[in-house]
């Protein structure tokens, strides 16, 4: 890939990693890789775009050395915990190094003239130098045809000169003369975020596989600073939240001020074990309109929130609430219910915790209830004398105290100021049909289910909009013709402002 390409998709070396007599190699827990003897290493993505690692032994019939390393057998027990390894490839030097981790080593492919071994590995981080970076782009899957594609009316344009050095004819050495190799022109949306900045940047169909709409994240130190990992992960769930659909992160790349690269990072994408091509290909639901006439409110939306997103992420863990979320949209409706809820329910249990309330909320207050159940727990220890049920009969009382989940649900929504609509009721209490198998006696009719899924994520989408204190207009999916209303307008009710 040449140096344009670069700064507009991540960079693989496609090349052989191994450079026999330059090239050192260290590996922890992958006793079965004969690091030594391997004359090839490839890195690449398969279709899936999950990291491919190929290792390649030639073998020499009339003169192998076999493997000075005693090789140790294991055995593997069913439900152990298999240790991670971890391979470190250095080309040249120490600054210049291929670290591998976690990986596994999942078995070997012998011939006659060769032995290919593979490795299974989820992250590749790459070094080329010490030197630091001015610039971090990282590299995205599942962007999404939103509202920040339209966005993005800043333009950019790169351009990658070439050098030409040596000598010629009667030319003294050295000539340099320098020639526009290639330019790209194209648009990006930019954002500020805390003390610093970003960019968002569609690549375009030529960079990426097709089956995805492909974005890279800039990340400038003249902005002010590069973020750090946990705040970019911010970034892109908050990002993923207003696009509606989950951005995959795949990987970063690192560059200085001239554009020349300083260094790599590649993931696997994380699916939860789902079909990629089938999420990158479902339609993204913002939970506010992203059309062209609304474009400017969308716009301002994304750069008004961002930062009290940020502020809440770790406060109310929106990492497993999303990470719930997420994984709950790609399941077959109504089983999704249950994921929605435990996402939800959670969230409302961090909230009781940030607002320092019991989050076991009481009906009525201790003092009091613990007076009006005195006589019924004596009575209780009157009728279940001389049996061992006194104790738990009479904790029994006490639990009559508590609200259930749907009650302290209601109690949330009604702190935080977010209105509850009879049909999201319904929906809230549905989560227990489809947990328990008991959707089958509404006589297998999935429709109504199906909208109380639908109502579920709108209510999880109010609910975040609401703590961000959002008051515009969000648009209800648990509805027919997907129609905007206000935030405090319930789901599913055919009540359109």
């Amino acid at each position: 890939m040449d140096r344009l390409a670069a700064l507009l998709w991540e960079s693989i070396p496609s090349g052989n990693l191994i450079f026999k007599g330059h090239s050192k190699l260290e590996e922890k827990n992958l006793e079965e890789l004969p690091i030594e003897l391997l004359d090839e290493l490839y890195i690449s993505r398969d279709e899936r775009y999950d990291i491919k690692v190929s290792c390649t032994r030639k073998i020499n019939r009339f003169n192998d050395q076999g493997s000075s390393r005693k090789k140790k057998e294991r055995e593997f027990v069913a439900g152990e915990t298999v240790i991670p390894g971890e391979l470190i490839v250095r080309p040249f030097g120490s600054a210049y190094s291929f670290k591998f981790a976690p990986c596994y080593y999942s078995g070997c492919v012998s011939t006659l003239d060769s032995s290919e071994y593979h490795l299974s590995c989820y992250h590749i981080e790459c070094t080329y130098t010490e030197k630091p970076a001015t610039v971090l782009k990282e590299w995205i899957l599942n962007g999404g045809q939103s509202g920040l594609r339209v966005c993005a009316n800043q333009k950019f344009k790169y351009t990658v000169e070439g050098t030409l050095l040596g000598q010629h004819g009667d030319f003294d050495f050295p000539v340099k003369d320098t020639q526009d190799e290639q330019e790209t022109v194209g648009h990006f949306a930019h954002f500020k975020f805390k003390d610093t900045a970003f960019d968002v940047h569609y690549v375009g169909n030529g960079y990426g596989p097709k089956w995805s709409e492909n974005l890279s994240i800039s990340y400038f130190e003249k902005y002010g600073r590069i973020p750090s990992f946990e705040e970019r992960t911010i970034i892109r769930e908050y990002l993923s939240f207003i696009v509606g659909t989950r951005l995959l992160y795949i990987g970063n790349s690192t560059f200085d001020d001239s554009g020349n690269q300083l260094g790599f990072e590649m993931e696997s994408p994380n699916t939860y074990s789902f079909e990629i091509e089938r999420i990158c290909k479902n339609a993204a639901m913002p939970p506010i309109c992203d059309k062209y006439d609304s474009l400017q409110t969308y716009f301002d939306f994304v750069q008004k929130y961002i930062d009290q997103f940020a502020n809440l992420y770790n406060k109310l863990d929106f990492n497993a609430l999303f990470g719930s979320y997420w994984y709950a949209k790609n399941i077959a409706k109504p089983y999704d219910l249950p994921m929605l809820s435990g996402s939800l329910e959670y969230l409302m249990k961090k909230w009781y915790e940030q607002v320092e309330l019991n989050p076991e909320t009481i009906l009525i207050e201790k003092k009091e209830f613990k007076n009006i159940i005195k006589p019924i727990k004596d009575l209780v220890k009157e009728q279940f004398k001389d049996t061992e049920y006194v104790d738990r009969m009479q904790r029994s009382v006490d639990l009559m105290n508590r609200m259930t989940i749907n009650e302290m649900l209601w109690h949330f929504f009604d702190k935080i100021g977010m209105p509850i609509g009879e049909t999201e009721k319904k929906a809230l209490q549905a989560r227990n049909l489809s947990a328990h198998g008991s959707f089958r006696e509404m006589g297998g009719d999935y429709s109504e289910l199906y909208k109380y899924s639908k109502v579920y994520e709108c209510i999880i989408a109010r609910t975040v909009l609401t703590l961000l204190g959002y008051t515009g207009k969000y648009v209800d999916y648990g509805t027919l013709g997907f129609p905007e209303k206000n935030i405090k307008v319930p789901s599913g009710e055919s009540v359109v402002e």
